[in-house]
């Protein structure tokens, strides 16, 4: 299908698993013009998640997306990655080979905001790790929050379902949890902002499963076939794949998948059992702070559709 403007996009993200499976799905759908990719320590180290990047790239023939490196570590506390879930190299142990592509010259911050700026109210990101380059890049270019035309998140655990608990603390989901410090610069931005967090993305109508995996081995292109072994790898060992990232790539897509209500949200930054909590206020709560959509509900089978139908097209 083609369309006569795609939507530009820059993908903020820490692959990490389900990072690549929306890498893929960007890749391959049309209507959106992947400007470029920021990397951020979380899922994995950053070494790790900007070599990831590329890896994917590389295998899928594209050459003209800079992929920059971003921050290291949050912003205050130190790095605790997960490669206890998604593998030792951060991509379900796949063995892509190193990538021959380089890194951008430009710092990740360096590379959003120039973006950004050359196309003001032209792009939207996509933020699926930690928000700390967004954070900073936004404290930097004081600038940046009216220039960027719509954000989406995958983050937080809103408790607006009953799959909206956290997967790092019983109350916080992993990416604000990572940097509740950037996640709280972000949200009090100003930036038009969707969140897809746990309360949609972990819901079971949503995930994929073994026939979901079937017709990815069935396909015959490369996204298919990388798709199905990230996919086979979560199966395998937990029963199931959340696409979180995904998830929140495809608001951007179809919007009309989801449903989304308006609120104000704080996020907890002090340490404790609490840290990374993000907190729906009531709107007599809100004392003037922005208020930003969150999804409450996705149209799973729908969703599923589309995404295997995108990896299947030659």
């Amino acid at each position: 299908m083609e369309f006569e403007q795609k939507r530009k996009v820059i993908l903020d993200m820490d692959p990490g698993i389900d990072d690549a499976l929306a890498l893929l799905l960007a890749l391959c759908s049309s209507e959106l013009k992947v400007l470029a990719i920021t990397t951020v320590a979380g899922n994995a180290p950053i070494e790790m998640t900007s070599i990831n990047a590329l890896r994917v790239l590389e295998y899928l023939g594209v050459k003209d997306v800079p992929v920059a490196r971003g921050a290291d570590r949050p912003l205050r506390h130190p790095l605790v990655h997960a490669l206890h879930f998604h593998g030792s190299d951060g991509l379900a142990d796949c063995n892509l080979p190193p990538p021959r592509l380089k890194l951008h010259e430009a710092s990740a911050v360096e590379l959003l905001a120039d973006t950004i700026l050359n196309s003001v109210g032209e792009i939207t990101i996509i933020a699926m790790g930690p928000l700390t380059n967004l954070a900073t890049a936004l404290e930097q270019r004081p600038e940046l929050p009216r220039a960027i035309a719509s954000l989406i998140i995958m983050g937080g655990a809103y408790g607006l379902t009953a799959y909206g608990k956290g997967n790092q603390t019983p109350v916080a989901e992993f990416n604000v949890w990572q940097d509740p410090e950037a996640a709280r610069i972000v949200f009090k931005s100003g930036v038009d902002i969707i969140a897809v967090g746990l309360d949609v993305t972990a819901d079971p109508r949503a995930c994929m499963g073994h026939w979901h995996l079937k017709q990815l081995w069935a396909g015959q292109t490369p996204a298919a076939r990388l798709a199905a072994k990230l996919v086979e790898y979560c199966l395998m060992r937990y029963g199931g794949c959340e696409l979180h990232d995904p998830l929140a790539l495809t608001a951007l897509l179809d919007v009309s998948l989801f449903q989304l209500v308006s609120a104000p949200v704080v996020v907890v930054t002090e340490d404790g059992s609490e840290r990374g909590r993000t907190q729906i206020l009531s709107p007599e709560e809100a004392e003037g702070r922005p208020w930003m959509r969150v999804a409450v509900g996705i149209d799973g089978p729908r969703f599923l559709q589309l995404f295997v139908s995108r990896l299947l097209e030659v």
